[in-house]
């Protein structure tokens, strides 16, 4: 049965039918109970460094929907193995709900599904095969082409500041990849550098004001730079920050520069296939 909250209780009743039955759940959510501060509140938690990083991740996106999952596969899982779940949850978190922005009742259920693979697969033989689990979630896994597609289309509005640190976030994962630089993505020493700045002034006349609006926030247009270099460029024309922009210490940033001797509405879609 898939239960939701509001029907979980009648159904609880109606599976606990006497008093061992009683002690077998409560001891059961005794041991689910710290897992789920772990994923609620990871920074108080005993979890190693890897974890916390994949929770936090989690949180950051706003997606609950696999703590049922995660649950089953803690009690069931190595540390190992949980480890390689729960990154494969924090990735399809980023590609589903923070890109795809897909719908979450179908990503539910598929998560539902999956606990209670793990639970009957365990109770059955007391193993667990972690690539037969990893296979139980393909569903709600955006494929490569469908990802790039969606990654290619997205607005990202900065003005929110969950927004803000999910663009962080990617651009610091792009240039980790792009040049090796494991740059912290929270660190107070670079902005974002919205390329079309977000009230353009002198210098900006190819974009149109419907242009502006639509295409300000594209993951494209923008890039990390140094705080101070940021402050000092402010709304200027794209020939100005040019040459700031390629002497920045960011790969991605001095190659946006190198490569594009102007900026216009068909340069930003082309960069922003380019990081996707």
């Amino acid at each position: 049965v898939f239960a939701r909250q509001s029907e979980l209780f009648k159904i609880i009743r109606g599976k606990i039918t006497d008093r061992a039955a009683v002690f077998e759940l409560l001891r059961g959510m005794e041991e689910d109970m710290d897992t789920y501060l772990a994923l609620t509140n990871p920074e108080s938690s005993h979890w190693n460094f890897k974890l916390k990083n994949y929770v936090q991740q989690l949180r950051m996106f706003r997606v609950r929907q696999p703590f049922s999952f995660l649950l089953a596969a803690h009690r069931h899982l190595s540390e190992k193995d949980f480890s390689d779940v729960l990154r494969a949850c924090m990735v399809i978190a980023f590609r589903y709900n923070v890109i795809g922005n897909l719908p979450t009742n179908e990503q539910e259920r598929t998560y539902y599904l999956a606990a209670q693979k793990i639970n009957s697969d365990y109770s059955l033989t007391h193993s667990l095969n972690l690539i037969e689990i990893l296979k139980s979630l393909q569903e709600i896994y955006p494929k490569d082409e469908v990802f790039k597609s969606l990654f290619s289309d997205k607005i990202i509005r900065t003005t929110d500041s969950r927004n803000n640190r999910i663009l962080r976030y990617i651009l610091c994962e792009l240039e980790r990849q792009h040049s090796g630089q494991d740059n912290d993505f929270e660190s107070d020493t670079f902005n974002i550098e919205h390329v079309l700045p977000q009230n353009p002034e002198v210098g900006w006349e190819q974009f149109a004001d419907e242009d502006v609006k639509s295409l300000v926030y594209r993951i494209g247009n923008m890039a990390l730079l140094a705080k101070k270099a940021n402050k000092n460029i402010g709304n200027a024309s794209y020939a100005v920050k040019r040459p700031i922009l390629q002497e920045s210490h960011f790969g991605l940033t001095q190659k946006l520069a190198e490569e594009n001797a102007d900026w216009t509405p068909s340069r930003i879609a082309a960069r922003q296939n380019m990081l996707a």
